[in-house]
């Protein structure tokens, strides 16, 4: 009888599992990377906790401990601890946040900075807190299935107000890229009213008076065969005709300096075809 060898052969297949980085590490990674150009500023990171047991359609705010303040600038710091006071405020739909940023930011979910153009209001709590600095909130989310998820929010203040925020906004929102996070666009919530009807979209604080017509045109089909003007009722009350890039920037920064959370604006056609 013959004898039979068997070799067996044993295939030992090693998986290297790449650790999926944290919310904590890589907001760590934007605030390194930040580049502040030689100004004081301080960057930190509010997240957004919600209770799964709670039927309420919001988020607690959680100032966390990750914070970037590269000069020691006192002023910032002191406006670092006043926030820390806030306890984990709960922000809601209908939540009354004044002319808090990051609080504006998770109910809106669009970027918005508070700039040289803003009026102080020494009735409302955070302008109080903030006083003469200027601001930027930027919500960062993350992909959660079929859509994404608000994960908080990044604010960077700085000692003294710029004339915008818009270039700071593109660096954080390009770091956010690269890690594989989304933000949305710095921009106003638009509702235009035309023939008793209400449309609603978002603008860039960096449109042109083009964007906001192709907008409109785009929503009311029976408008782009008219000439029609776009107005809105400025902080005196007087409904502004605008014709311009500029009309439209002042706009802007008028819903910005009034903490709105959106603009209303208005439509008047000139004439038929």
């Amino acid at each position: 009888m013959e004898a039979y060898s068997h070799n067996l052969f044993i295939i030992r297949a090693v998986i290297i599992l790449h650790p999926v980085p944290t919310m904590e590490s890589i907001i760590r990674v934007v605030f390194r990377k930040f580049i502040f150009h030689k100004e004081s500023g301080l960057l930190q990171f509010w997240a957004c906790s919600t209770d799964p047991d709670s039927e309420e359609i919001g988020c607690n705010l959680v100032l966390t401990d990750l914070t970037c303040n590269p000069t020691q600038d006192q002023g910032l710091e002191d406006y670092r601890k006043r926030c820390l006071e806030k306890q984990y405020p709960f922000v809601g739909i209908g939540t009354s946040v004044g002319k808090w940023l990051a609080g504006r930011a998770t109910q809106t979910g669009i970027a918005d900075h508070r700039t040289k153009h803003h009026v102080l209001d020494q009735e409302d709590q955070h302008s109080r807190d903030i006083g003469a600095r200027g601001q930027l909130a930027l919500p960062v989310f993350i992909n959660k299935g079929a859509g994404v998820k608000l994960a908080g929010i990044i604010e960077l203040v700085t000692t003294e107000r710029k004339e915008s925020y818009i270039q700071d906004f593109e660096q954080i929102h390009g770091i956010l890229q690269d890690a594989g996070l989304q933000s949305t666009y710095m921009g106003k919530t638009i509702k235009v009213v035309y023939d008793g009807h209400m449309i609603k979209f978002r603008l860039p604080l960096s449109a042109k008076f083009a964007d906001l017509h192709t907008e409109v045109a785009m929503r009311f089909m029976k408008l782009q065969h008219q000439i029609y003007r776009v107005e809105y009722y400025n902080t005196e009350g007087i409904r502004i005709s605008i014709s311009s890039d500029e009309n439209l920037q002042i706009c802007m920064a008028e819903s910005s300096s009034r903490g709105a959370k959106f603009i209303k604006m208005f439509v008047s056609v000139e004439q038929g075809e």
